[in-house]
């Protein structure tokens, strides 16, 4: 996800261009993307490129509960102002105060979408995914997968609840 945007910082303000890209397998972090596919649309601005990235990949993740491994679809959207640091047109560096995470376009005059992509993806996957809403999970005496059936263990009950559950069977007795 690097394009060569020279062309494009020439434009005058209000031009647009349009990218698409394809890649077969992304690294983020601990997850792992494949058929990451999108195009991305370049507003040319007063300070650099107005990027309006529309994407969607699968993530290879866990299962938070039951530790599966599993597939999850992502649709990465976002739009972010990349910021030249030398002129196109004259190859002199470009002074600015802009804050220090503000995304940058390289003396190369090469946009690299990877790290905006990564923060995107980060933000926008689920904290806990799960492989199925009514995910059982497992059994945290003998590590069973509670999805395929039950274990067998016996269920203990935490000795602080014992006076509440003698009194719920107290009433229900009546």
């Amino acid at each position: 996800m690097q394009f060569n945007v020279l062309p494009e910082l020439r434009h005058s303000i209000g031009a647009v261009s349009e990218l698409e890209f394809e890649e077969q397998s992304v690294k983020v972090d601990d997850m792992g993307l494949h058929d990451l596919s999108g195009t991305a649309s370049l507003l040319r601005t007063d300070r650099g490129l107005l990027v309006t990235l529309r994407a969607t990949a699968v993530a290879s993740v866990r299962c938070s509960r039951c530790l599966a491994d599993m597939e999850m679809p992502l649709e990465i959207l976002f739009e972010e102002e990349f910021v030249p640091v030398v002129d196109a047109n004259t190859g002199a560096p470009i002074r600015s105060a802009l804050p220090a995470d503000t995304f940058r376009i390289g003396p190369d005059f090469v946009l690299d979408l990877h790290e905006a992509v990564r923060q995107y993806i980060l933000l926008s996957r689920p904290a806990k995914p799960l492989c199925r809403p009514d995910c059982r999970g497992i059994c945290p005496n003998c590590g069973a997968d509670l999805n395929r059936g039950a274990c067998g263990c016996a269920m203990e009950g935490d000795s602080r609840w014992q006076t509440l559950a003698s009194l719920k069977r107290e009433i229900e007795g009546r």
